[in-house]
Formats: C-alpha cells, sequence, structure tokens
C-alpha cells in the first residue's frame, strides 16, 4: 500500500506539473550505492509508464493512470480489512 500512495502522490504532480506553465521537473535519481545526479526531466507528453509486475511496463495518460492507482489503492485497503476481519475471526 505504501507504494501505490507515493505512486499515486507522483502522478498527481506530474500531472499538476504538465498543466502549469513550467512543464520541466527537476529531480535526482540513484545511478548506484550511495551515488545521485541530479537531472531536468521535461514533462511535455502527459504519459507515464507504471510498472504491472511480470517485467511489464504500461504507458498510461495522467489521468487513467491516477483512476488506476485510486481503484487499485481502494482494493487493496478493502483487502486488508477482509483479512483482518478474517484473523480476528479465527483468533476467537
Amino acid at each position: 500500500m505504501p507504494d501505490i500512495k507515493k505512486t499515486l502522490e507522483m502522478v498527481a504532480m506530474l500531472k499538476m506539473k504538465y498543466v502549469s506553465d513550467n512543464k520541466e521537473l527537476s529531480t535526482n535519481f540513484l545511478l548506484s550505492d550511495n551515488i545521485w545526479a541530479k537531472a531536468k526531466v521535461p514533462n511535455t507528453c502527459g504519459k507515464v509508464g507504471l510498472w504491472l509486475g511480470a517485467n511489464v511496463m504500461v504507458e498510461y495518460t495522467y489521468d487513467e493512470a491516477i483512476t488506476l492507482l485510486g481503484k487499485n489503492l481502494h482494493n487493496a485497503e478493502s483487502k486488508i480489512e477482509e483479512t483482518t476481519t478474517d484473523i480476528d475471526f479465527l483468533k476467537d
């Protein structure tokens, strides 16, 4: 769940930057262990690639990505709640 939340926040930030006048994004990225580099990334296409798992990445528009991640977050929260309920039932 923390990864889904972080990804959702990042896509929302990218979308916000995309609709603003300054579309360029400054960031730091990890080159290797404890070695970071600065980069300026153009944000002009309005799309983001999301890892789905099993070495599969799919490109989505920002709105589609936010919808998908929101749905995944909701499903994860409901599964955690369901699992907690099942565990409590087993304890009783």
